[in-house]
C-alpha cells in the first residue's frame, strides 16, 4: 500500500503542478520552512528528499504540515492539529 503523502508529492512532481510545502524545521527561529515542489529531487516510501542552498535535504512525512498549489489550493493542512 502506498503512503498517501508519497502519492500527494508524485502527483505534484509527475503532473508539473507548481507549489510549495511547509515541514518542521526544528533548526530554525519559526521552527518551520517552506520548499518548492520544484526543489524535490526524489520522492521515497517515508519522506523527500530536496535540494537547498547547503545540498539535499530529507524530510520525513510526518514533519510535512501543509501543501498548497500556486493556484491557492490547499492540499493539506496539518497545522490546526498541531500542539504547542
Amino acid at each position: 500500500m502506498t503512503n498517501p503523502m508519497r502519492q500527494i508529492f508524485n502527483k505534484l512532481k509527475w503532473t508539473n503542478c507548481k507549489g510549495h510545502f511547509w515541514y518542521i524545521d526544528r533548526g530554525t527561529p519559526t521552527g518551520e520552512s517552506a520548499a518548492s515542489v520544484d526543489a524535490i529531487i526524489e520522492i521515497g516510501a517515508s519522506g523527500v528528499v530536496i535540494a537547498t542552498s547547503e545540498g539535499e535535504k530529507y524530510i520525513p512525512y510526518h514533519r510535512i504540515v501543509e501543501i498548497k498549489l500556486e493556484t491557492g489550493e490547499t492540499l493539506l493542512n496539518r497545522r490546526s492539529n498541531r500542539s504547542n
